[in-house]
C-alpha cells in the first residue's frame, strides 16, 4: 500500500495539482502537451526560461521539448561512453545490462530486416536511434520532464532523417541508376514503368510519413487518457477518486509499456524501409 502512495504522489500528483478547477481543465491539459520556451519542472515553482541562441540572422530558441532531447543524449552519453569504454570479454556492471538490449536490437530488429552484411553497418546507428527514442518516451512519465516525441515536430525530424536515409544507402548500395531501375519492373513498357516509379517514389514519403504520425499520436495520447482522468476528480466528484485513480495508474502502466514497443517499432519500420531500399527486389 505505501508503494502505491509513494508512486501516485511523485508519478501523478502534479498532474493534479494543475487542475484545481472546471475552468481551467483545457489549459491544464495543453499544457502538459504543448512546447514552450519555459521551463516548469513543477507545479507551483517558477517557471524557467530557455535562451535563445544567436547566430547571424537566425535565432534558433530552446523549448522544452529540445531541452528533453539533449537532457536525453547527455544522459545516454553518460551513461554509455563510461560503460563501453574498456573493451573487455565480459562486460560488467551497467555494460553487462545494456549489452543484451544492444543484441536484441542487431539480432531481433536490424539483421532480420537488414540482412547480416547490411545490418552490420548500421546496427550501431539503429541501436542509438531505438536508446535515444526509449529514453525521451520514458522521460515523459516523470513530473519533473516533457514528452518530446509527443511533438510532432521532433517525430517529424525522426523520420525525415530515416527518409533521406532510405534514398541514400539505396543509392550507395545499388548506385543511382540500379536504384531507379529497381523501383521499375523488368519487362513493363516506358509509361507503366514510369507510374510505377513515382508510385514507389511517393511510398518513400508514405513510409516517413508513417513514421512520424504513428510515434506523435501514440505519445500524445496516453498522456491525455491520464491527464483527463485525474481531471474528472475535480470536475464530477471527490468520489470520482475511487475511479479515476486506478484507471490513471492503469494508464500510466500501460504508457510505459507503450514507450518500450513504440521505440521497438520505429527502429524496426526503420530498418525494414531502408533494408528494401538498399537490397534489389
Amino acid at each position: 500500500m505505501t508503494i502505491i502512495k509513494n508512486f501516485f504522489s511523485f508519478f501523478l500528483f502534479p498532474a493534479i495539482l494543475f487542475a484545481s478547477s472546471e475552468e481551467n481543465t483545457s489549459e491544464t491539459i495543453v499544457h502538459h502537451l504543448l512546447n514552450s520556451d519555459k521551463w516548469q519542472p513543477l507545479p507551483y515553482i517558477p517557471a524557467i526560461p530557455l535562451p535563445a541562441i544567436h547566430t547571424g540572422d537566425f535565432t534558433i530558441a530552446v523549448t522544452t521539448h529540445s531541452l528533453m532531447m539533449i537532457i536525453a543524449s547527455i544522459f545516454l552519453c553518460v551513461l554509455l561512453i563510461p560503460a563501453f569504454q574498456k573493451r573487455v570479454m565480459a562486460p560488467v556492471g551497467i555494460a553487462a545490462a545494456l549489452e543484451p538490449m544492444a543484441l536484441f536490437v542487431r539480432n531481433e530488429l536490424v539483421y532480420p530486416a537488414m540482412g547480416k552484411k547490411l545490418g552490420e553497418k548500421w546496427w550501431p546507428f539503429f541501436t542509438t536511434v531505438f536508446l535515444f527514442l526509449l529514453t525521451c518516451n520514458l522521460m515523459g512519465l516523470i513530473p519533473l520532464f516533457n514528452t518530446s516525441t509527443g511533438n510532432i515536430n521532433v517525430t517529424a525530424g525522426m523520420s525525415l532523417m530515416i527518409l533521406f536515409l532510405m534514398f541514400g544507402v539505396g543509392i550507395k548500395e545499388l548506385g543511382p541508376v540500379n536504384f531507379i531501375k529497381n523501383m521499375m519492373p523488368k519487362g513493363a513498357v516506358f509509361p507503366i514503368n514510369l507510374i510505377i516509379l513515382f508510385i514507389e517514389l511517393l511510398g518513400f514519403f508514405i513510409k516517413s510519413f508513417a513514421l512520424c504520425l504513428r510515434l506523435f499520436a501514440n505519445m500524445i495520447a496516453g498522456h491525455i487518457v491520464i491527464i483527463s482522468l485525474l481531471i474528472l476528480i475535480f470536475i464530477l466528484h471527490p468520489m470520482a477518486v475511487a475511479i479515476s485513480i486506478p484507471l490513471a495508474l492503469f494508464i500510466n502502466f500501460l504508457e510505459i509499456l507503450v514507450a518500450i514497443i513504440q521505440a521497438l517499432v520505429f527502429t524496426l519500420l526503420s530498418c525494414i524501409f531502408i533494408g528494401m531500399a538498399g537490397h534489389h527486389h
